[in-house]
């Protein structure tokens, strides 16, 4: 099985499920009525390049000795691979436990949505566009209360995303999303137990890969913080997931589809995911009802497998 650390570099050429799509006009300016609306990220766009902006972004993270990246996405090669097509769209995920397990210490759940993942796009208009979830959005959703390390999160992803364009991030307002779109499966087996059964699951199906395997609270314990058991796994396919970039490229802050495997105070264990219709409603996805109902089924199969009774 694999476990990795917040501080692994985990480079994934294999990948899997969805992601995000906006647009925009150009005549040397960005026109202001033509940009992502997705509530609760941060953006940028600019009229660079996207390889040389997606590898100015690594560098930038690789800078920090706080951060460690944990996996990189290219979901237009995933596409590729899958005998579909998709423009420019790739995704790092990176973290700091000092950071991010605050948050976890409020509301395990919030480990659903960490570690933060940065994408870049490029959208109809050929302009580059650089996204995040952000830290408001995270607080909402998670119902986090005064966190020490929420503000530092926020300024921080808005530092690296300027430190890697030299623009300005815009941070959209969020909506009200208090615990909207999480579904919960409780498990009666053991925190292992359950988990092995899902990673068992994903790997008997010949669709999905295992993108990466964190291990939330072995990352908190490398930074000196307590967290009860709780794991993420990243999966997907991405003949499933690219029809959904396709129509909304922002999309791919939110896939692939992640699972949260944790153990509350009192012992019990829960599986946690994203319900994809959802997230299909954040991105403004539409006409993909048939994916989305595969999707769907897909996942409530694979959870109540870490529910199910040897």
């Amino acid at each position: 099985m694999r476990t990795l650390t917040i501080t692994s570099l985990l480079c994934c050429a294999f990948f899997l499920v969805l992601a995000c799509n906006d647009d925009d006009d150009n005549n040397g300016e960005i026109p202001s009525n033509d940009v992502p609306e997705t509530a609760g990220i941060g953006y940028i766009e600019t009229n660079e390049d996207p390889t040389n902006t997606y590898n100015a972004l690594i560098a930038t993270l690789n800078a920090n000795d706080n951060i460690g990246i944990v996996a990189e996405v290219n979901h237009t090669a995933n596409a590729e691979n899958a005998g579909l097509t998709l423009d420019y769209t790739r995704t790092v995920y990176f973290g700091n436990p000092a950071l991010g397990t605050p948050l976890m210490q409020d509301n395990i759940q919030a480990g659903l949505d960490l570690p933060q993942r940065i994408s870049v796009y490029t959208d109809e208009d050929n302009h580059t566009v650089v996204t995040y979830n952000s830290i408001d959005y995270i607080i909402n959703r998670h119902g986090l209360g005064t966190v020490s390390s929420t503000d530092m999160i926020g300024n921080a992803l808005a530092n690296i995303v300027n430190a890697s364009t030299g623009e300005e991030v815009t941070l959209n307002p969020i909506e009200n999303s208090a615990s909207k779109g999480i579904i919960s499966v409780s498990s009666p087996n053991d925190f292992d137990t359950t988990y092995s059964n899902i990673i068992n699951t994903l790997n008997s199906l010949e669709p999905i890969s295992i993108i990466a395997e964190l291990d939330h609270q072995a990352n908190a314990q490398s930074a000196d913080l307590d967290l009860g058991p709780a794991k993420l796994i990243v999966f997907g396919n991405p003949a499933l997931g690219t029809p959904l970039m396709e129509d909304s490229r922002t999309m791919a802050l939110d896939l692939p589809q992640k699972m949260l495997v944790y153990q509350d105070a009192e012992g019990s264990v829960h599986i946690i995911y994203n319900d994809p219709y959802y997230i299909a409603d954040r991105h403004d996805v539409d006409d993909n009802d048939n994916t989305l109902s595969t999707i769907a089924q897909a996942l409530e199969n694979i959870a109540n497998s870490g529910a199910s009774e040897s």
